[in-house]
């Protein structure tokens, strides 16, 4: 059964590959005007009015949940068929944020909640002669079986056969040093006061929580996006999932029990996206465990990550501008287990600097139909040659993050809509339409090949972050 979901995998990618090799040089229509102009006094300009909280409420009540529309664009048939996702809240809030900056206090915090009075060590580091005499009997296993022939799975793809074992031997001659200079000596902790990051922007500890492999701290300060925060207390069982195995908790525990460390380390409205079954390795046994996807709620609006469909601009050609780095949504998760939190990778919640307008004015749908056609012919792929389609399958309103005017480390809380979908051209097999839809369908984060500002329908660049 694995073997045919592989086969289905590869297929897969092959199509993907076969439809990007046949696609016009990718152009990306970038908004300047949302990077050059005052966005901000823009959004503080949309002041509310006595009847704004009516009239945000009465718009969103007019949304419909699907739409249905077919027009042409620039050569490329738009088939829209989509479900229609809206926020339930009487009004938009936009603020101006920046990424998260964890304090020395918040690192102390993380630490304490997942390993307690636990010791902490630097990963890599050997705590005890016998996890040195480990590695020593691992290193010449693996030796003898490339002085085999076989291939090494510790530098599998790293030089050739003889750079292999020179390495191998190389960390050999070190471990074996190192026993030798440890005698009974184990590891000293590390002080959780003395935790702090390194000159790379990480903080990378392990921690012996009482299952065969260490538990694992990652902190990464991240002055784009946010500093970020990973635990792990397991092994996934990536070629075990075959056999049998359970998860010894229902969902809804698994939901409450994530919930405690969302509370606790603060790290923001969030709100379950999608729940994962999945296996891991216990002790020697497969047992299972829920992965959990979140969305953030930033404003009255959701916060989630959304892939950006590269576009090509059809009707003229622009050099492309580079990307700054920004920040974007991100894919927040957390694992749980009967015994608890046994996984999260996460970033932290951005820093409100000011509210910027407590009561946002989006255009009506209506608008945002006539905006959809109006942008859609330069934002869509298009096949040469022959006819193009584009199917929106799922529409959002939720939030974004801007880039601030001429600040790429201050943003702006913006409303958007977005429109996903795939596409696909006339030629195309009817089975690799079929794979399209199916990825579409089973997606939990869907793929937008148009973003619009929910106030004025002017394009944004998820990728670009204006």
């Amino acid at each position: 059964m694995k073997r045919l979901y592989i086969v289905k995998l590869l297929c897969l990618l092959l199509i993907c590959t076969f439809i990007s090799g046949c696609q016009e040089t990718p152009q990306e229509d970038l908004v300047k005007n949302k990077k050059e102009q005052d966005l901000e006094q823009e959004m503080k300009a949309n002041q509310p009015t006595g009847e704004s909280y009516a009239q945000t409420a009465e718009i969103l009540e007019s949304v419909p949940t699907h739409y249905t529309d077919e027009f042409e664009a620039d050569g490329v048939a738009v088939l829209v068929d989509a479900d229609v996702h809206i926020p339930d809240t009487d009004k938009i809030v936009s603020e101006k944020v920046k990424p998260a900056a964890m304090t020395q206090e918040q690192i102390k915090q993380v630490i304490h909640y997942f390993v307690g009075d636990a010791a902490c060590y630097p990963i890599g580091t050997a705590v005890s002669k016998e996890e040195i005499m480990d590695e020593i009997i691992s290193l010449k296993q693996e030796i003898s079986l490339l002085e085999c022939g076989a291939q090494s799975s510790i530098n599998e793809g790293d030089g050739t056969l003889d750079e292999q074992l020179s390495q191998l031997k190389e960390q050999l001659k070190k471990s074996e040093e190192l026993y030798t200079a440890e005698a009974d000596k184990e590891a000293a902790p590390i002080a959780v006061d003395d935790i702090t990051f390194d000159e790379k922007g990480a903080i990378e500890l392990q921690s012996d929580l009482g299952r065969a492999e260490k538990a694992r701290i990652l902190i990464y300060k991240d002055t784009d996006r946010g500093d970020r925060i990973e635990f792990m207390n397991y092994s996934p069982a990536y070629n075990a999932v075959e056999g049998a195995w359970s998860v010894d908790i229902s969902e809804e525990e698994a939901g409450n029990k994530a919930q405690e460390v969302i509370q606790a380390l603060e790290l923001g409205d969030l709100e379950i996206v999608g729940i994962e079954k999945k296996a891991q390795v216990v002790d020697g046994n497969i047992v299972g465990y829920y992965d959990i996807s979140y969305k953030r709620k930033i404003g009255g609006l959701e916060n989630f990550y959304l892939e950006e469909k590269t576009s090509v601009q059809t009707d003229r050609a622009e050099p492309l501008e580079e990307y700054s780095a920004h920040m974007g949504q991100t894919q927040d998760n957390i694992q749980v287990d009967a015994s608890g939190v046994i996984g999260m990778n996460m970033n932290l919640p951005p820093r409100v600097i000011e509210s910027i307008n407590k009561d946002v004015a989006i255009s009506s749908f209506d608008q945002m139909k006539e905006f959809l056609a109006a942008n859609i012919m330069n934002k869509s792929w298009k096949a040469p040659g022959e006819k193009t389609y584009l199917k929106i399958t799922q529409i959002y309103l939720s939030s974004m993050y801007v880039v601030n005017k001429n600040n790429n480390q201050e943003y702006l809380t913006v409303p958007v809509w977005d429109f996903c979908g795939y596409s696909y051209w006339e030629s195309m097999p009817e089975n690799s339409v079929y794979n399209l839809e199916k990825v579409d369908k089973e997606s939990i984060y869907k793929t937008t090949y148009l973003t619009l500002n929910a106030i004025d329908g002017s394009v944004v660049s998820r990728q670009a972050g204006y």
